[in-house]
């Protein structure tokens, strides 16, 4: 059995490299890396929920990149151990000529990986040396798409909180984003669209290139995409269905990037879509002068965009946000926005 140990050493580190190729260089995410990701996030939500406190998922960046490099690290180390141990004799010590224990050859492995090549033990036979070869070229690609998979998150998470703040100081909420764009900004309902249109499509190229950005959480609210992203596309969808006369220029590709960034939310998080939020209350909206359309028509505009809106309070949900902070009215306007917006 010793000898065909080498089979699933190989599957191992194959399957390794193909993960990393995937979740670095093509736009997706590897098998590998989404089962760590899903039974991490899962562990650090739960957390979350039965402790109460939101800043046990601003753990979720350490974490879960932690966890992918920790499970690619492993598995490597074991598949190119488990091929070195198939075959008695493969590894000798150097100065003894004894053939290598298993611990030891997991010790050759582990600074053959690292490219450090002590040379304590070495490889006897011309295939095992050229094996030994090809154990340190994997290890210096693993270390290479180590960096290549850390490197976009930080720039990724720097977009995400240009995107987040600027959001929180305009609004907060999708009524007061409205109200404080109409009453004062220079540029009016505008600010929402074409003002936010380089960095809504940065992120969302993000998104798509590493979809695995849906499962990092802030604690604060004014860095919180999952809770100022969700308050964006409920604004656009209540100015596209209820205002009156010509919508702002641009519009529509804001929101167009607000449905891709949370289909993949969607794809990445999976389960099942929570029932759409509630009608939104468009007083505070009338009371601010916002010439807009019946309540009738908002809701049924409304109606032909309910995946949208399961998906904009799923992804407020997954952050432990309530639909009624998403909704919030603008400051001076009172509860009139939340009397009929739920968890």
């Amino acid at each position: 059995m010793r000898q065909l140990l080498w089979v699933p050493g190989f599957l191992l580190v194959l399957a390794v490299l193909v993960d990393l190729m995937v979740t670095c260089i093509q736009a997706g995410e590897g098998r590998l890396n989404r089962a760590v990701h899903r039974a991490l996030y899962a562990a650090l939500h739960l957390v979350a929920r039965r402790s109460g406190r939101r800043a046990a998922l601003a753990w979720s960046t350490p974490v879960l990149i932690s966890g992918s490099l920790v499970m690619w690290t492993a598995l490597m180390w074991l598949g190119w151990t488990l091929i070195f141990w198939s075959q008695p004799g493969a590894l000798v010590g150097a100065d003894s000529g004894q053939p290598a224990t298993f611990l030891a050859t997991f010790y050759f492995v582990g600074y053959t990986l690292s490219t450090l090549g002590l040379g304590e033990i070495i490889a006897p036979r011309p295939l095992w040396r050229i094996l030994t070869d090809i154990a340190a070229i994997s290890g210096f690609f693993l270390l290479t798409f180590a960096i290549t998979f850390i490197v976009p998150v930080a720039q990724a998470r720097a977009d995400r909180r240009e995107l987040a703040l600027a959001l929180h100081r305009a609004g907060p909420g999708a009524q007061a984003l409205i109200v404080n764009a109409y009453t004062d900004h220079d540029r009016g309902l505008h600010s929402l669209t074409v003002d936010l249109h380089t960095v809504l499509n940065r992120v969302d190229a993000a998104h798509l290139n590493t979809p695995y950005l849906h499962r990092l959480r802030d604690h604060q609210a004014q860095d919180a995409l999952d809770l100022h992203l969700p308050a964006l596309g409920e604004a656009l969808l209540i100015l596209l269905g209820a205002l009156k006369g010509e919508c702002p220029h641009g519009l529509r590709r804001a929101l167009a990037s607000v449905e891709s960034l949370s289909c993949t939310f969607h794809e990445t998080q999976g389960g099942r879509l929570p029932p759409p939020p509630p009608w939104p209350d468009l007083e505070p909206l009338r009371k601010a002068g916002l010439p807009l359309r019946s309540d009738a028509e908002l809701h049924a505009f409304l109606r032909e965009h309910e995946d949208l809106r399961r998906r904009l309070r799923a992804m407020s949900a997954a952050g432990l946000w309530t639909w009624a902070e998403v909704a919030r009215p603008a400051p001076g306007q009172g509860g009139a926005g939340n009397s009929k917006s739920g968890d």
